[in-house]
């Protein structure tokens, strides 16, 4: 056995809040004895030091620059950036005919997060360096990818990659962005050269994947609930804003992660009446225990309604020490999304070719969203 699952909402709230479960993997019993198997897919990445390995102090020292970038005062005075892309995105899927089937996932829902946290980067637009980044963040991801494959991709292409933005940026010279604050925190000796590029991996990864994930799980939800639509349709004629709420419950119905992977015990456990004993791995199963029907019993957990009265108790951005520090920036990303796509396309519809998933452990997300925009 490799690890155990909760399958509440409240033990995965004690499983990644309670600091007797760790994120080092030197807690990890069956690590420490052996027993993992070298060519085991997910060893090189539960095995790396970084923003989401490591718990306490280091973790604080690693997150502290991040958490300045996205402060929900700078978050907000990007809202005037995310519209011009939305409103950019959307008069290019303007061109496409009546009646043809698009790639909604392709077309807006990734290329606005991706634009938005490379210009938090400091990733210049021209170029295909950004392209480049969203490739290596799937092949990172890519639970399918041979032992070798994902190696290469985390320990070398990755790196490679934001160390030459990092050259180029010195060269010119470049301030006020993540990316050279983080090289400030390098030249202060704050962070470790690795630590920097871990930093920006999980930031590029984090920052892009889950909020295209978002916006096109809030877009099926609505499509698939058109009453819910329409309510929301009639609370904006009456002065209200509905798209907070579908936010949060897209984040509920259809968490942008798969699993949170893993904490380990530092000490026995009792969660739900059983006990997890000291050196065990824990899977956080995020769709799963969101769908719990004791956390979310009315309405139906499989339903997607917004105005339930739990709608804010999911866990999609994690919970505790380690709760996503970007969250402030997905919600206001995906509800810029969704009220512009739905202001200019209000005949938008699902298409019958099916939507593929993209296979990972990690992102509960689509390749594709075929939509009809009229």
């Amino acid at each position: 056995m490799v690890a155990k699952a909760v399958t509440t909402r409240e033990a995965g709230a004690l499983v990644l809040g309670d600091p007797r479960f760790s994120k080092d993997i030197r807690n990890w019993g069956a690590h420490a004895r052996g027993e993992i198997p070298a060519d085991w897919p997910l060893l090189f990445i539960v095995e790396g030091k970084g923003l989401l390995t490591t718990d306490g102090e280091t973790h604080r020292r690693l997150r502290l620059p991040i958490q300045r970038a996205i402060s929900p005062r700078r978050v907000q005075a990007l809202r005037p950036r995310i519209e011009a892309i939305a409103d950019r995105l959307l008069a290019d899927l303007a061109a496409v005919p009546a009646g043809e089937e698009t790639d909604l996932h392709k077309g807006f829902a990734l290329p606005l997060p991706l634009d938005v946290i490379c210009s938090l980067l400091g990733v210049p637009e021209e170029g295909t360096l950004r392209q480049e980044l969203h490739e290596l963040s799937a092949a990172a991801m890519n639970s399918e990818a041979a032992v070798e494959e994902v190696q290469n991709t985390v320990g070398r292409r990755f790196p490679a990659a934001l160390m030459s933005l990092i050259e180029q940026k010195r060269a010119r010279g470049d301030r006020d962005d993540l990316t050279m604050d983080l090289v400030a925190a390098l030249d202060e000796g704050e962070l470790t050269e690795a630590e920097v590029i871990g930093n920006l991996v999980v930031t590029v990864i984090g920052g892009h994947e889950t909020t295209a994930n978002l916006i096109c799980h809030a877009v099926k939800g609505l499509l698939t609930h058109p009453e819910t639509l329409e309510a929301a349709r009639a609370q904006e004629k009456a002065g209200e804003n509905p798209w907070p709420a579908i936010v949060e419950e897209a984040l509920r119905w259809e968490s942008p992660s798969r699993n949170v992977m893993f904490r380990y015990a530092t000490e026995d456990v009792d969660v739900d009446g059983a006990v997890i004993r000291e050196g065990e791995a824990v899977l956080v199963p995020l769709p799963a225990i969101q769908r719990c029907p004791h956390a979310f019993p009315d309405p139906d957990p499989e339903v997607f309604a917004p105005d339930r009265p739990d709608v804010s108790r999911h866990l999609a951005f994690g919970f505790g020490p380690h709760r996503c520090p970007g969250a402030s920036l997905a919600r206001l990303e995906a509800e810029i999304a969704l009220r512009r796509l739905f202001e200019d396309f209000p005949g938008l519809a699902l298409s019958s070719t099916p939507a593929p998933r993209v296979p990972s452990l990690g992102i509960n997300g689509y390749q594709r969203l075929p939509v009809l925009l009229r």
